[in-house]
This record gives C-alpha cells, sequence and structure tokens, in this order.
C-alpha cells in the first residue's frame, strides 16, 4: 500500500489527505462513549493523524515549487503565518457554533433557565456537565438540569465534529480544484547575466 501511496503525484495526496481525515471526523462512531481504547478510539485517532501527517508536505512543496527562488523567503513566512493562525480561527468558529448550540438546546429542554443571563453562564459552561454551585440559577431539580445539561452537550458536541468535517471537506475540494503544482517562474538567461555582471 505504502509503495502505491508514494508513486501518486503530490496533487493526489494532496486531495486524498482531507478526505481521509474528514472520514474519521464525520464518523458517527465517535458519537457514542467508546466501548474499549484499542478497539474504538486508537484506530480513528491514528487514521486522523496519519491523514493530518501527510497533509502537510505535499502542500507545503506546491507552495514553495510555485514561487521563485528569490521570493521563497516571503512565502515561507506566508505559508507559516497562516498554519499558525487558521487552526485557532477555525477553532474560535467551533467553539461560537458549540455555545450557540448549546444554550439553545438547554433553553429547549428547561425552558425556566434564563440562558441570557451572564450568571447562568458562569455557572453553566458547555461540554462541561457540573451541577451548578448557586441553586438560584435553575428553578428545576438539579437532576433534570444536568440531563439537559448532557443532551445539550451531546448535541453540540456533534454539531462540532460536523463542522470541523465539513472544513475539511472544504479544503479537500480547494486543494483539489484551486492548487496546482507547476515550477515557479525562471528568469531568463539574459536576466541571470545582467544580475551576475
Amino acid at each position: 500500500m505504502f509503495a502505491s501511496f508514494k508513486q501518486l503525484k503530490p496533487d493526489a495526496k494532496r486531495n486524498f489527505d482531507p478526505i481521509l481525515v474528514v472520514r474519521t471526523t464525520a464518523d458517527p462512531t465517535t458519537y457514542v462513549p467508546p466501548l474499549g481504547y484499542f478497539t474504538d478510539l486508537l484506530p480513528g485517532s491514528l487514521l486522523f493523524g496519519f491523514g493530518l501527517s501527510i497533509m502537510v508536505a505535499p502542500l507545503t512543496t506546491a507552495l514553495m515549487t510555485s514561487v521563485p527562488s528569490r521570493n521563497s523567503g516571503v512565502a515561507s513566512a506566508i505559508n507559516n503565518a497562516i498554519s499558525r493562525v487558521g487552526p485557532q480561527l477555525a477553532g474560535a468558529l467551533i467553539f461560537v457554533a458549540i455555545t450557540a448550540s448549546f444554550y439553545s438546546g438547554l433553553h429547549a429542554r428547561v425552558p425556566s433557565v434564563d440562558v441570557d443571563d451572564p450568571n447562568t453562564r458562569r455557572a453553566i459552561s458547555p461540554l462541561n456537565v457540573n451541577p451548578p454551585s448557586d441553586s438560584a440559577i435553575s428553578p428545576v431539580p438539579v437532576a433534570q438540569l444536568l440531563d439537559a445539561e448532557r443532551a445539550a452537550s451531546a448535541d453540540a458536541f456533534h454539531l462540532a465534529m460536523l463542522i470541523g468535517a465539513g472544513l475539511l471537506a472544504a479544503g479537500a475540494i480547494v486543494n483539489a480544484v484551486a492548487i496546482q503544482n507547476r515550477p515557479a517562474p525562471q528568469p531568463a538567461p539574459a536576466d541571470v547575466a545582467k544580475v551576475a555582471a
């Protein structure tokens, strides 16, 4: 398998990698608690990591070979900046969706809880099911509130996984359509002779 994978052109690898990661992110079996580490969690984590690790080199190669060598420092800096900022922006986008989904789901399940109140938001946070420390926050029994928190957190987590898979699929489409492996434009021999003189 690895020998045939090495023979793929960088374009094909670049398009295959995000799809591999999407497959592990959008898999509905990741939405349930794992039954066993080695049978449920480890295979998906390894596949996800493998997809991410083989995605970076073809993208960097496509970028660095598409610019003239005199601009390689700038190209490397831009690539580095985007690779540092992009994940944080995607994480922020996903967290906004998690928060909106969680509080709307909580309000739908327990309408008497004021999810717009800052004190409620401090006491009840997404993906973190704990009984509120202030009993005045919840006019409903704690057990009912905890069940609503769990259900709203699960819905928010599912939404986050689907958004992540969608972003990865969009990246695969952009890779397939917009990024090409072209050699960088080379200066004409007369220009090289002028620079050398």
